[in-house]
Formats: C-alpha cells, sequence, structure tokens
C-alpha cells in the first residue's frame, strides 16, 4: 500500500487530489464558519428584537393586572421577560438577574455556560429596528450567543428581556458530509482513470526499453494518447528502429570483411603447402589458422547480438548440467553443483556459448571449473570458480577488452584469441545483466554471471 500510494502515479494523483479536496474544504469550513455566526447573530438578534417589541406593544395595551401573565406566556427556554420598576444601568448586575431568570426555565443551560462579563455597555436601538412604542436599548452578550434589552412601558413599569442559547453553532449538515464523500469517491475514480490511461503507454514504453536492453524483438508502439505520449512513442520507435539498422550494418560489414578474408588466407594457405622447407611451411601454416581464427572470432564478436536466437524460459539448472556434461565428456574437469528446476527467461544458445567461454578459461587457466547458481532480488548468478592464480587487480577491467590475453605466448593452445571474456561479457549485458570478477581468497578466480529476472 506505501508502494502504491508513494510511488505509483495513480497513487500520487489521488493523494494530490484528496489534500487539494482537503485543504479546499477546509478553507470552506473556515468562511462558512464564520460566515454562519454573523448570520446566525444577525438573525436571532432581528427575531428576539421583533418578539420583545410585540411584547411591549401588547403590555402597553393590556391592562396591568395581566401584566405578569403575558411575560409569563411569552417566555420560553431560550428568551426570558421580566418586569422591573427602573432600569438597571449597571450591566454586571442585569447580567446576574438574567442568569437567574435562565435557569428558571424548564431546561435551563448548563450553569457554567453562562458567565459574567465585565465592560459591557447599553446601546441604543435605532428607531427603525425598534418596533415598541418607548426607546430601547440592547446589549450584546457573545459569549451567552445572547442579547439584552430594556424598554419602558407606558404606566413607568420598565421591560426587560434576556435571549441566550449557550453553546457552539451546528455544523454543517450532514447532507454536506455524503456530499463530500460522493465528491471524493467521483475524483478518486476520475483520477484512477486518467492515471491509467497515461500510465499504460508508459508501462507498455518501459516494458519494450526492457526488451529492447536485454536485446529481445519488441514490436513498434502504438503511437497514440496525448501528444507527448504519443512523441515518446515516435522517438522511441525511430531509435529502435536506428538501432536494429545499425547493429545489421556493423554485422554486414564485419561479414563481408570475413568473406573477403577467408579467400587470400585460403589462397596463402593453399601456397604455404608448397614450401620445401618443412619448418617454414609449418610456421606459415600456423600463423594462417591464426588468422583464420581470430577473423572467425571477430565475426561471432560482431554479430553476436545479431545472432542470439530467441528468447524464453528455459530451466537454467538443465541448461548447465547439459553444458557440463558435454565438456566432461571431452575430458575436461568439470563440476556443476544444483538440482532443484530454476526456470528463468533467457536466449538459451547465447547464454550457453557464454557459459562455455567462462568455463574454458576456467579449464585452461585454473585446471577446474565448478559452476553453481544463487539468486536473490531478482537476480539468477552463474558461478564458476577455478583453482588457478586469479588475476591482478590492475587487469581486471583490461581482460575485457578484444584480443587482450594476459597469457604472454601467442600460442592460441595455451592463450586462445583473447575474445572469450568480451564475448561473454556482451552476451550477458545483452541479458539486461553483466560479467563481474573477483579474486577469491585462497587462491583462484570467481566469475560471476548476472541475469536479471523477468
Amino acid at each position: 500500500m506505501k508502494r502504491f500510494w508513494m510511488r505509483s502515479l495513480t497513487g500520487q494523483w489521488i493523494t494530490l487530489l484528496l489534500l487539494s479536496l482537503v485543504l479546499s474544504q477546509v478553507v470552506f469550513l473556515v468562511i462558512y464558519r464564520d460566515e454562519q455566526l454573523r448570520t446566525v447573530s444577525l438573525l436571532r438578534r432581528d427575531e428576539f428584537i421583533s418578539r420583545t417589541a410585540s411584547v411591549a406593544r401588547l403590555l402597553d395595551a393590556a391592562e396591568s393586572d395581566l401584566h405578569e401573565g403575558i411575560v409569563t406566556a411569552a417566555s420560553t427556554s431560550a428568551v426570558r421577560f421580566w418586569l422591573a420598576g427602573g432600569p438597571e444601568p449597571e450591566t454586571l448586575a442585569w447580567e446576574k438577574q438574567a442568569r437567574e431568570r435562565l435557569m428558571e426555565a424548564s431546561r435551563p443551560p448548563p450553569p457554567g455556560s453562562l458567565e459574567l462579563q465585565n465592560g459591557l455597555k447599553w446601546e441604543p436601538l435605532p428607531l427603525d429596528e425598534w418596533k415598541g412604542g418607548s426607546p430601547a436599548n440592547l446589549l450584546h452578550l457573545n459569549k451567552w450567543n445572547g442579547f439584552g434589552l430594556t424598554t419602558r412601558i407606558d404606566d413607568g413599569v420598565w421591560l426587560h428581556a434576556i435571549y441566550a442559547k449557550p453553546g457552539p453553532v451546528g455544523g454543517p449538515p450532514a447532507s454536506y458530509y455524503i456530499s463530500m464523500g460522493i465528491t471524493a469517491a467521483a475524483l478518486c475514480l476520475v483520477t484512477a482513470l486518467i492515471a491509467n490511461r497515461v500510465g499504460r503507454p508508459l508501462r507498455r514504453l518501459t516494458e519494450a526499453a526492457e526488451k529492447l536492453g536485454r536485446g529481445e524483438a519488441t514490436d513498434p508502439l502504438p503511437e497514440e494518447g496525448a501528444d507527448d505520449i504519443r512523441r515518446t512513442a515516435t522517438a522511441f520507435n525511430r531509435m529502435q528502429s536506428r538501432l536494429k539498422r545499425y547493429v545489421e550494418d556493423r554485422t554486414g560489414i564485419m561479414a563481408a570483411i570475413s568473406h573477403d578474408l577467408r579467400t587470400p588466407i585460403t589462397s596463402l594457405r593453399l601456397q604455404a603447402e608448397f614450401v620445401a622447407d618443412g619448418e617454414t611451411r609449418d610456421k606459415l601454416v600456423a600463423t594462417l589458422d591464426e588468422m583464420k581464427a581470430i577473423t572467425e572470432a571477430s565475426l561471432a564478436f560482431a554479430r553476436e547480438d545479431a545472432s542470439s536466437g530467441g528468447t524464453r524460459t528455459v530451466d537454467q539448472h538443465a541448461l548447465l548440467e547439459s553444458l557440463c556434461e558435454d565438456l566432461h565428456a571431452l575430458g575436461w574437469k568439470v563440476e556443476f553443483r544444483g538440482d532443484e528446476p530454476l526456470p528463468w527467461r533467457c536466449r538459451p544458445d547465447s547464454l550457453r556459448r557464454a557459459v562455455r567461454n567462462i568455463i574454458e578459461n576456467a579449464v585452461r587457466y585454473g585446471g577446474v571449473a565448478r559452476v553453481s547458481t544463487r539468486t536473490g532480488a531478482g537476480m539468477l548468478e552463474v558461478i564458476v570458480d577455478d583453482d588457478g592464480p586469479g588475476i591482478p587487480e590492475a587487469d581486471m577491467d583490461r581482460v575485457f577488452m578484444p584480443f587482450v590475453r594476459l597469457e604472454g605466448s601467442r600460442n592460441r593452445s595455451t592463450g586462445g584469441t583473447g575474445l572469450g571474456l568480451p564475448i561473454a561479457r556482451t552476451i550477458l549485458r545483452n541479458h539486461g545483466g553483466d560479467l563481474t570478477l573477483e579474486n577469491r581468497q585462497g587462491g583462484g578466480l570467481r566469475v560471476v554471471m548476472h541475469l536479471p529476472g523477468a
């Protein structure tokens, strides 16, 4: 899951869109909350003033013995009315009275929610807002989410009113959260579809590039989708075509050179057979045979990537075991260690040739070749150990250069042509892997051939 959300294109897009949605909704809620508080406060204020004005007009029109019944009937849990002989100039004292009236209601607010506030002042109500008979004063009680109001009745009695609804204002309705969830789900679905539309060509490009790097034949990518994706596919197809043409041209040139060299070498060899001096004749024939071998090896080295065969899954243990048995039958000291089937994707013919080259070097310079395998982290390693003197650290890279031979003589029977390791490494790199050398502790050389998984 962590890989999906943090590394995949779909996961990253969904994460960014959800974060954007949450951020926008938080900003909306802050604005909504502020606007809601302001709107609710204005509505409560207008309703409270209108209700108190109606009670004041009713008291003005009613007999004085009915006043107590009117204020009692007009009072609710949130709005309380009472009559007094005069105004209360001290706001703090008036708040205490108001709190006592609120606590007398059938459903009083929690006592701790009615905290007294210092420094409040009465404000005269504008005539266009107050529709009662006498002027009125208003007191804003923000901590109570309410208001206080006083006004004089015609007979000299003062009407006092308190509105309080302490506690937080309600949040968005449940439909808001349902709508937000539906929006998030729709965004995730649309994002997944868009990411899949963008990611599918990229996955095809990745697979084709991986196959191309391993030397496998790949069909041209479909040039479809957005302009950027289409241009990328076009560029990859063009690059693949150029690489294929380059390899074919190089192979053709080397084949022509090899063919042209065979004729004069054959002619010279025939002429050498007529040399009267036997020692001279043998030297000429040996030199010409070496030239022919070098020419054939050079052609094989140049054509390796073009004649490597198809890629398929084979049992590596079976492939290596059959190769070692064939070489052991020829008198080579070759050992193989491996029992369980080990299916792995490769080009069997070219891989067999690479392993044969390594085994040949191990037997020639180390006396014995011990072949084994190990797997891990999506990589197969074919290991060939020998008991020879190893290779100096300074020559570890140089031995991979064509025609470089650490053996001092020019005899092919002891030193070869110097193309075994370069050809083997070319084959491994065409598989997307590599070939490394290391001197073992206690003597001997270890050659490790790395093959990546499919």
